[in-house]
């Protein structure tokens, strides 16, 4: 550094005499300190680089984990003995049908009872629906004389006296009549379904007002005549 500084002195001096003369201490020159000399700076490392495959490549997929097969159950030497099953016992049949309820039959009913040409007229007393021992047993005979069979069909058709101002009384007067001729019905073995019940009030015709016509349909000629 200090020659480089003497050579420029040197220089200026030689070039142009017009110029100031420069006076150069050597003594002060070598005086100064040296300079270090700098030091290179270090190179950065390059960034890393990331290799990226070909786009073309074939990329293989990952293998898919393996799955332990399920243990199978281990099969029974020894063979099995018999299974005994305790047998159900049968359910118990329904209850049977209870018996229908006994017709309303009085010692001191005036109800009366005589044969028709078509089966049977019965006779009341005024406002009563009562049967009587005897007309219980007529109704008994019809139906022993009835010719058997499904085919055979009891009509009954009662009345009963009534006034335009109160048919009710009489329409329900004649309905008592007819199911206790149809109760007794029943009770000597008629089917229900083959009794065909009609109240009809006060609408009795020629005949008695309090009565009750039973008729049998059926095979003709062969209901008794009493």
């Amino acid at each position: 550094m200090r020659i480089l500084l003497f050579l420029c002195a040197v220089s200026l001096s030689a070039a142009s005499p017009a110029l100031a003369q420069v006076t150069v201490d050597l003594h002060a020159l070598q005086a100064l300190p040296d300079q270090p000399e700098a030091t290179p700076r270090p190179r950065a490392a390059p960034p890393n680089l990331v290799r990226v495959p070909n786009a073309t490549a074939k990329l293989t997929p990952p293998a898919a984990p393996s799955v332990p097969a399920p243990a199978q159950p281990a099969i029974p030497q020894a063979e099995p003995g018999t299974a005994v099953i305790n047998p159900v016992a049968p359910p118990e049949p329904p209850a049977g049908t209870p018996p229908p309820p006994p017709p309303p039959v009085s010692a001191t009913a005036a109800t009366k009872a005589a044969p028709t040409t078509a089966g049977l007229r019965l006779t009341f007393a005024a406002g009563a629906s009562d049967l009587s021992p005897d007309s219980t047993a007529s109704i008994k005979d019809l139906t022993a004389a009835a010719p058997p069979g499904d085919a055979t069909t009891f009509n009954v058709q009662a009345y009963a006296p009534g006034t335009p101002d109160d048919p009710s009384t009489a329409r329900r007067i004649s309905l008592a009549r007819a199911m206790a001729v149809r109760s007794a019905l029943v009770a000597d073995g008629v089917p229900s379904a083959r009794i065909f019940v009609r109240a009809l009030g006060a609408q009795h015709g020629d005949g008695p007002a309090d009565r009750v016509d039973v008729s049998v349909e059926g095979a003709p000629g062969q209901a008794t005549q009493k």
